[in-house]
Parts: structure tokens; sequence; C-alpha cells
């Protein structure tokens, strides 16, 4: 393990030229007291469905940790290294080694309290309530890693969805490669055709259409 770039708020280290990994300062955050969900206990309602909030397995939590390690090791580290005149390459595997300090994964379960309802969310932020998947946190991250710069008034100067609000999510996953709005909107005008009755042929779907990812959740990092 070498390191290989350090700052203030992150220190990335190489291991054997296959991994990255990504350790981040304490300085890298800006999280809270009391920013947890509230309803943590499964109890079942009259109807015997569940609505809580329980932390996130293991698994889910190191999925999330590499989606992030990915985004900074190319959007951060790269371009942090390029100027300091540093050669950067890329990794097979890429791991950002824990949260923000004071930030915690949640997953949400609703329903049938035998197969409910999984829905994540990462806590801890003092500007943001929940973010709902890795990519809508990667901004945000990104800020963090960065110093965490400031508008006047004290606003972060901080291009996530929730922060800067000039773009959807939807606009920001394309603009990294995640996403193709463009095929929904198309989809979408499809659809709307269909049922005014000038589409021809069969309805097609609206589903949003994503770019594959790799899973890494099967993935160990040395």
């Amino acid at each position: 393990m070498t390191s290989i770039i350090k700052t203030d708020y992150y220190e990335a280290f190489d291991y054997a030229g296959k991994a990255l990994g990504i350790v981040l300062t304490p300085f890298a955050t800006d999280a809270v007291p009391g920013r947890d969900p509230l309803r943590t206990r499964s109890d079942r309602d009259e109807n015997g469905m569940v609505d809580y909030y329980e932390e996130a397995d293991e698994k889910s939590e190191r999925f999330w940790r590499m989606r992030l390690g990915e985004f900074l090791a190319l959007h951060v580290v790269r371009e942090d290294m390029l100027k300091e005149g540093m050669t950067p390459r890329r990794y097979d595997r890429t791991l950002l080694s824990e949260f923000p300090e004071g930030y915690k994964l949640w997953v949400h379960k609703k329903g049938d309290p035998h197969d409910p309802r999984k829905d994540f969310y990462l806590h801890g932020s003092r500007y943001v309530r929940q973010f709902r998947s890795p990519m809508e946190f990667c901004l945000h991250l990104k800020w963090l890693a960065n110093g965490k710069p400031m508008k006047p008034g004290d606003k972060p100067d901080c291009q996530c969805c929730y922060c800067d609000g000039s773009q959807r999510q939807g606009a920001i996953s394309a603009k990294f490669g995640y996403y193709h709005p463009g095929h929904h909107d198309q989809n979408k005008k499809r659809k709307d055709k269909d049922k005014d009755g000038d589409g021809k042929g069969k309805r097609r779907s609206t589903a949003s259409v994503f770019i594959p990812a790799k899973d890494y959740t099967k993935l160990n990092v040395a």
C-alpha cells in the first residue's frame, strides 16, 4: 500500500497497482447530530404492515462506497494529481474506506414484514435531509473532498441536485454517463401519442433507460 496523494480532506492509496483506496479525513464532512431517521422500530400497524428504518447491511454499504470511490477517483483524485503534475492511472477497483464522519446508510423497509420494499438512504448532512443513491451523493461528496467551499450567505458551493437546484438528478446522471434522459423523453412522447390515438402499433414502454453498471457488491479490494 502506497500513498499517492494527500490533502487536508482525503488521502489516496495505491494497492499494488490494482486497486485504489480513498480515506477521508475528519475535515471532509458536514454532518451534524440528529439527522438519523426517527422510525427505527419494526412495529406493525393495524393492517400488519411495517414502515421503519434500520442500518444498512455491510454488502449494501460496500456497494455504495465502491461507486462513490469510483467517482472520487475520476473527478477529484485524478484532477488533483494533474494539478500536481502527476500522471494518474486507472484502477480495476476503487473503494471509499468509510462514509464521511457522521454519515450513515439506512434501509427503509415498508409493507409486508416478510418481504418489505427496501429503499436505501444516506443520512448525516447538515444541508440535505437524505441522499437516495450513490449518484445523488457523488457531487456533494466531491464538494466535501474539495474543502467545502461556500457561497455568500453561508450556502454550500455544491453542485448536487439539492444544494444547487439548477439541474435535476437525471440531467446530472446523464452528464456523467449513468443515465440517458433522451430515451425517456422519446418514449414519453410515444406514450402521449398512443393515449391520444395518434400513435401506430403497440404502446411503447416509458421506462427510463440506464447504462448498465458493474455489480461491485461481489468484489473484494485487497
